[in-house]
């Protein structure tokens, strides 16, 4: 029993997940039958698709189905009436002209892929309805529209997940990647080297992630569900870290081969030690009340990093330097540089975006 419960706390997120689809399927099964939908399969079915793990998402799919069917239920159903199939011939014809533009649909998007199922089930189960083709396709209809509007309120109203709130993790964690990484470039050991481009593609990955969630809490606050401030500039400033690493990455590849000065190196490590505490901070800003304490750390190492060029190209230690090493020399100020600026727009954005998520929308 101890074990069971420990494994339900582990995967907590999921458990809840796993009992909103099971209310969803109830909830569309016990609401179909006064509605004289009999069976309500489809509406079961429909309220368990739409039942995602945010309510942003499951707005996203609720739409997608509802439009899809909809569309697909109308021309299945035209094709069906304008042809009559009665025969395998007739059925066949029917079949291609039905389905041949609503497979284009879901190739072009994938949130349509209900279209051409709802329309095979339409020509080949509406032609031989005891309700017609165009009772079939009401029925059919109402059902997907029961299982959508099921869906969404168990979403919001059992445990709701909101996509504002997982914006704010996704984030965190994307910052703790990225500090984690800029600190594996300024190391000079080969394990920690090692850990650059994994780390590079799962920044990669999450960033893909955080873009899907920025989408479905977008729709959250067209839908009034929230009233968290827009998600997308951090989005962006992110995006924008994420190039700024990629430049760093590729001015310090050779650094083991081909070592700069050790007075370079130590400003260089400096400044990359002072970035990555700042993202931790920012990390802990977006998911908590207290803001970065220390903002001005990585600034002062980048001038600290300059100055020491600056005395390196004055004293004439540059000159029996190669040009590969001159290059990273300078492409390491630049690309610090741009992160900080960086950096200090994404320490604004979670200042503008902390303690603003998931207030009630009545205090607006």
């Amino acid at each position: 029993m101890a074990k069971s419960m420990h494994l339900l706390t582990r995967h907590r997120l999921k458990t809840v997940h796993a009992v909103r689809m099971t209310a969803a399927s109830l909830a569309a099964l016990v609401l179909a039958h006064p509605l004289g939908l009999s069976g309500g399969l489809w509406a079961v079915i429909t309220a368990i698709i739409v039942t995602q793990s945010n309510v942003g998402s499951s707005l996203k799919v609720a739409f997608d189905q509802f439009v899809g069917s909809l569309i697909s239920a109308v021309y299945a159903t035209a094709i069906v009436l304008a042809i009559a199939p009665d025969d395998l011939l007739s059925s066949t014809v029917a079949l291609v002209l039905a389905l041949a533009p609503m497979t284009i649909l879901a190739a072009f998007s994938a949130g349509f892929r209900i279209a051409p199922i709802t329309g095979a089930i339409i020509l080949l189960g509406g032609a031989g309805s005891p309700a017609g083709p165009l009772g079939f396709a009401a029925g059919r209809m109402m059902e997907v529209g029961l299982g959508c509007g099921v869906g969404i309120l168990v979403s919001v109203l059992i445990v709701p997940a909101q996509a504002s709130r997982l914006v704010l993790e996704a984030a965190t964690e994307i910052a703790n990647l990225m500090a984690r990484e800029l600190e594996a470039l300024a190391s000079g050991s080969k394990a920690s080297q090692a850990e650059v481009s994994p780390l590079a593609v799962r920044i990669r990955e999450s960033l893909h992630r955080l873009e899907t969630l920025v989408d479905e809490a977008t729709r959250e606050r067209r839908s009034l569900l929230t009233n968290a401030p827009d998600e997308e500039p951090l989005l962006r400033t992110l995006g924008r870290l994420r190039h700024d690493l990629g430049m760093l990455r590729r001015a310090v590849r050779d650094l083991g081969r081909d070592p700069l000065p050790g007075r370079a190196t130590e400003a260089w490590r400096s400044a990359a030690e002072a970035g990555a505490a700042s993202l931790r901070q920012v990390g802990q800003t977006l998911t908590g009340p207290q803001l970065p304490e220390d903002t001005g750390s990585l600034a002062t190492a980048v001038r600290a990093y300059r100055a020491t060029l600056d005395d390196m190209r004055r004293i004439g230690l540059t000159r029996s330097l190669s040009t590969a090493a001159l290059g990273r020399l300078f492409g390491i100020g630049f690309a610090l540089e741009q992160f900080r600026r960086d950096l200090d727009d994404l320490i604004e954005r979670s200042r503008e975006i902390s303690g603003s998520h998931n207030e009630p929308v009545r205090d607006r």
